[in-house]
Order: C-alpha cells, then sequence, then structure tokens
C-alpha cells in the first residue's frame, strides 16, 4: 500500500525540552494508525509536525510526497479533529457547514450526506452550544469532512466523553474508514479503546517510537486478569509468594501475566485458593493499559 505520511528521524526540541527524539513512521492508504502514549509521551507534537505546524528541527516529513511546513498545499486533503473542537458558539451547525462547502465547492447533498454519516441528522439545526460532549465531537468531524479529504487526523477526540460516546466515536471512525476508504490517524493515552479499530498502533513515550506493529502484535501474550473477591489482602499474599506482580484497585485484584503459560498457572492457583476457602466473586480477563504495554 501507498505510504501517505512519511516521517524519517524527526526531531523537535522545545528549548532544552526534546519532545520527539529521532522518530521515524509512516501511515499507509486505508489504515487506521493509533498512536497511543502516556500524556507528555509527544503525541501532539507528532501530530502538528506532521501537518507541517511546527518546524521539526532534524528529519524528513513527507504528506503527499510534499513538505507541509514549506507546502501548505500538502494539506489540502486532510481533515483535522482537535481534542476540544471550537465551532461557532451560536450558528446553527447546518448553517455553519453551509459556510465551509461554499470554501470547497461542495453542494447541499454533500452536506447532508456528512450529517447523516455522523449521526447528527435531527441535530443540524442546534448551535454548537446546544448540543451535548459526543455531538459537538460530530460536528467537528461534520466539519473535517466536508472537503472530502482522504486523511482525517484526529487528536485525543474521546477525552471529553463519557464511555459509552467514546465507544461511539471511535466505532464512527471505523465506519468512515470503510465507507470511504479513508485514512485515519487517532490519538490516545487510553490503549484498550482504540485495540478494536485500529489496524496499526504506535506506542510512544518520552518523545520517542517504541513499537509499531498491529494490534495483536503489540498486546502479544499479555493478560491482565481482574480478581473479584472477598479479602484481597490475603490473596494478594498468596499470588505474590507465586512470583505474580499484581496490584489492588476498588478491592479488586489486578494480575499480570506475560504468557499463556504463567495465565494457566494463575487460574490454577486461584482455584487451589477456593477451595482453601477464600471467597472469590468472579475472574475476568482484560485488555492490558498502555502502562503494561510500556512495562512488557
Amino acid at each position: 500500500m501507498e505510504d501517505l505520511i512519511v516521517l524519517e528521524n524527526v526531531t523537535k526540541r522545545y528549548g532544552k525540552i526534546t519532545a520527539l527524539n529521532d522518530v521515524s513512521l509512516k501511515v499507509k492508504k486505508g489504515e487506521i494508525m493509533a498512536i497511543v502514549g502516556p500524556n507528555g509521551a509527544g503525541k501532539s507534537t507528532l501530530i502538528k509536525v506532521s501537518l507541517g505546524l511546527l518546524r521539526k528541527d532534524k528529519g524528513t516529513v513527507l504528506i503527499f510526497n510534499k513538505d507541509p511546513f514549506y507546502d501548505p498545499s500538502a494539506r489540502e486533503k486532510i481533515g483535522v479533529i482537535f481534542e476540544r473542537p471550537s465551532l461557532p458558539v451560536s450558528m446553527p451547525i447546518i448553517e455553519f457547514l453551509s459556510h465551509v462547502s461554499k470554501i470547497y465547492n461542495k453542494d447541499f447533498n454533500t452536506i447532508k450526506e456528512v450529517i447523516d454519516l455522523v449521526g447528527l441528522k435531527g441535530s443540524e439545526n442546534k448551535a454548537f452550544s446546544q448540543l451535548s460532549a459526543g455531538q459537538r465531537q460530530r460536528a467537528a468531524i461534520a466539519h473535517a469532512l466536508i472537503a472530502e479529504p482522504e486523511i482525517i487526523i484526529a487528536d485525543e477526540p474521546t477525552s471529553n466523553l463519557d464511555p459509552v460516546e467514546r465507544n461511539k466515536i471511535l466505532d464512527l471512525f471505523l465506519k468512515i474508514n470503510k465507507e470511504r476508504d479513508l485514512t485515519i490517524i487517532i490519538s490516545s493515552h487510553v490503549l484498550p479503546e482504540v485495540l478494536r479499530v485500529s489496524s496499526k498502533i504506535t506506542i510512544m513515550k518520552s518523545g520517542k517510537i517504541l513499537k509499531v506493529g498491529e494490534p495483536d502484535d503489540i498486546v502479544k501474550n499479555i493478560s491482565i486478569s481482574r480478581i473479584r473477591c472477598k479479602d484481597p489482602f490475603t490473596i494478594k499474599d498468596v499470588l505474590e509468594k507465586n512470583g505474580f506482580s499484581l496490584n489492588i484497585e476498588g478491592g479488586n485484584i489486578y494480575v499480570k501475566t506475560e504468557d499463556s503459560e504463567k495465565t494457566s498457572k494463575l487460574l490454577n492457583l486461584i482455584s487451589e485458593i477456593v477451595k482453601n476457602g477464600q471467597q472469590i466473586y468472579g475472574i475476568e480477563l482484560i485488555e492490558p493499559g498502555i502502562e503494561e504495554i510500556l512495562e512488557g
């Protein structure tokens, strides 16, 4: 597949702080690329440098084989969605999109299609200030789609949403990717929520790219088991004596295992603990978070 965005050995500094440290990355046509890392990892800087909104200190940045910092036309086929979208507060969404459509010589049918696609049908006459947080993000996505771009870049698009809306917005990106064959880049600090929609994951920390791969390659055999029980501290002692790494949160025990053999050993040990009289209400396997991947 064609490489639409290419970064090679890119470094960006803010004074003495190195925000990007010799970063190389390629985004291919049709991918949903998730850029994941804790706050301060360099995700937003990576996006701004990729768009040419910030000048790199070293390296190569190409979008459609153009350097976006020196040739802004490279950005013409890109729609951008920021963490906190800022659209005209008192203007109805459909009126705003009508103004935007004139810039790109699009007709009303394009506006209608975009409104339907993002799920704002019935709310298009509301002003931006009247929309819920999820609807505001949908309006921002509609804004980005009006120009019929080839790439959508979304910087922390779910950070201000409740869990239900987070999933709906991610499902919308998946829908757009499939129906419009759009390449999508999503930055996030929450790994589990992007695992199910991404075709490629990039893990960042302290301005560096640590891992790039398909979701299954990134999580590998790391499993997190959540154990719900009556007496977590007694069970914690037993698990630690048997070599398991764990922590307790909200009365639940979270145990990290690095391979299927150790996961099987954990389940057998839990069975023995139950036989010895400890009350365990349930055990669930959950997706590992960014911290577990970085530690792994």
